[in-house]
């Protein structure tokens, strides 16, 4: 008989409480504030390109380190040499303006691209022969520019 009672009553003590911070003010602290995003890291990969086996791991160790605010992470998949599904890719991912105008028609795989998302243009083009922390602060300089 009790538990049935106080079931009811702690139901309707958090239904009070939901209703009472129903019209609250939302504040916003600095760790729920997210910033948007400034650059891509766009990887233009295929999993028959050697340059790529040896960017992609210096990439993972590079969000391994933990997420840079203003920076997504892109990947365009060309393993199957489909240009039109390439540029798709590209275009869902809100980068194909600047891809297509950085190519100019011919895509090279084994190659990260830092694309302002603003501007719509490459800042910086990262190859296999650079070392996990240029990578890094190339990204961070990326997003301070864009």
């Amino acid at each position: 008989m009790i538990k049935p009672i106080l079931t009811s009553v702690i139901m309707s003590v958090l239904a009070l409480t939901a209703c009472s911070q129903a019209d609250a003010p939302k504040i916003e602290t600095p760790a729920a504030k997210v910033m948007q995003t400034k650059t891509k890291a766009v990887l233009i990969y295929a999993d028959w390109c050697s340059s790529c086996k040896v960017l992609d791991p210096k990439l993972k160790e590079v969000k391994a380190l933990g997420p840079m605010p203003g920076l997504e992470y892109v990947t365009l998949d060309y393993t199957d040499k489909d240009t039109s599904d390439f540029y798709a890719q590209a275009d869902a991912a809100g980068v194909g303006e600047a891809v297509r105008l950085y190519l100019d028609g011919t895509i090279s795989t084994g190659v990260l691209l830092l694309v302002d998302v603003d501007d719509k243009k490459v800042v910086k083009k990262v190859t296999k022969t650079f070392e996990t922390k240029e990578i890094a602060k190339a990204m961070k300089e990326a997003i301070e520019v864009s």
